[in-house]
């Protein structure tokens, strides 16, 4: 969407968006483990470890600037979701993010869910000013409008210096997990890795194939070494394992596989040394009819029947979910496994015959 298009839907979002604005802006959240609130001064970290002293160069991305983008997107998609503007929604999002939007728009006919957020408490890296892409990460209580709360672990990234700040990445921790641990500065401000770090267990730009991995070969395969059990692990192969054999006596294929993507990779360094690690997946699900007697009977997952129209169809039916995860990896050395510790997505797109 170019700039003249945002002026042009500013008046009539900006009513809804300014009272988002607020209720997101107060009053802020408890402190996150690890992170600086959006209203704390940079003088006044919280959790540090280790500080060391980097304040001879700024950074390119300050800990107000973070807060008031975050405060402002969060504003500016809420604003759109009530008032059903797919294409603003969209266009305060990128990477994994996209098609996770549009998908919450197109399954509900416009009418997304919306939500009330907390004060978002910052992981802000110290980047190096002009070298792009800047990113930050947030954690922040998210309402739905049941009342019911979920911390969401969100990354926000600038991919140059004319870009806007758009949300690339979000995801929701388990029901119970702490925050990571991430080790701040004595400024307040993070360290991030570089996708092929080796000072910690697993490398970032690894997680994703060995989570791909594990959940497609399950407890007995090598990446169950490095990545414990869970339920978007080994549950994923535990899944499959019990559906393939149901179908083929129904005379369907099952079948399901899961891949890394091209979206970007975000890891902090924690407390312990080692990582918090935000990153994709894709789960591609196939349902096909293999005998006479299934054919016209294929089942249509009930998440996607908004998108097929139907509840069988005579073929197949093809699904891709996009999947955000947020993981916590050791140090290098350590005989700790990865865990997962947050997940979110959504079916992205469908195909079927």
């Amino acid at each position: 969407m170019t700039r003249t298009m945002r002026a042009a839907l500013a008046p009539s979002l900006l009513a809804a968006a300014m009272v988002t604005l607020v209720a997101c802006s107060t009053p802020p959240a408890p402190t996150s483990r690890g992170a600086v609130p959006a209203s704390a001064s940079p003088s006044a970290p919280a959790g540090s470890a280790s500080p060391t002293s980097t304040a001879a160069e700024a950074p390119a991305v300050t800990l107000q600037e973070a807060g008031r983008v975050t405060r402002e997107i969060l504003a500016a998609d809420d604003a759109a979701r009530a008032a059903g503007a797919e294409f603003y929604a969209v266009d305060q999002s990128r990477d994994a993010q996209a098609p996770i939007t549009v998908a919450a728009f197109e399954s509900t006919g416009l009418r997304s869910a919306r939500y009330t957020w907390g004060g978002p408490a910052l992981l802000v890296p110290r980047l190096r000013p002009g070298r792009y892409p800047y990113w930050f990460a947030a954690i922040v209580e998210r309402r739905d409008a049941k009342g019911q709360g979920r911390t969401a672990v969100l990354a926000f990234m600038k991919q140059y210096e004319a870009a806007d700040w758009r949300l690339s990445f979000a995801s929701l921790l388990y029901p119970g997990a702490e925050p990571p641990a991430v080790a701040l500065d004595e400024d307040g401000y993070a360290t991030p890795l570089a996708t092929r770090d080796d000072s910690i267990a697993i490398s970032p730009h690894l997680m994703a194939p060995l989570h791909a991995t594990i959940a497609e070969e399950g407890p007995k395969g090598y990446a169950a070494s490095l990545i414990g059990p869970g339920p978007q692990t080994t549950g994923y192969f535990d899944e499959v394992e019990k559906t393939q054999p149901e179908y083929k006596l129904r005379g369907f294929l099952y079948d399901s596989l899961f891949a890394a993507t091209a979206y970007p990779i975000y890891a902090l360094r924690t407390t312990d040394g080692g990582a918090a690690i935000l990153y994709s997946l894709t789960r591609t699900t196939l349902r096909q009819a293999k005998t006479a007697s299934a054919a016209g009977l294929v089942p249509v997952p009930k998440d996607v029947r908004w998108s097929v129209g139907s509840v069988v169809v005579p073929s197949m039916v093809r699904m891709v979910e996009t999947q955000q995860y947020v993981s916590q990896v050791a140090r290098r050395g350590s005989p700790e496994r990865a865990r997962i510790i947050g997940f979110d997505g959504a079916a992205t797109s469908v195909t079927s015959r």
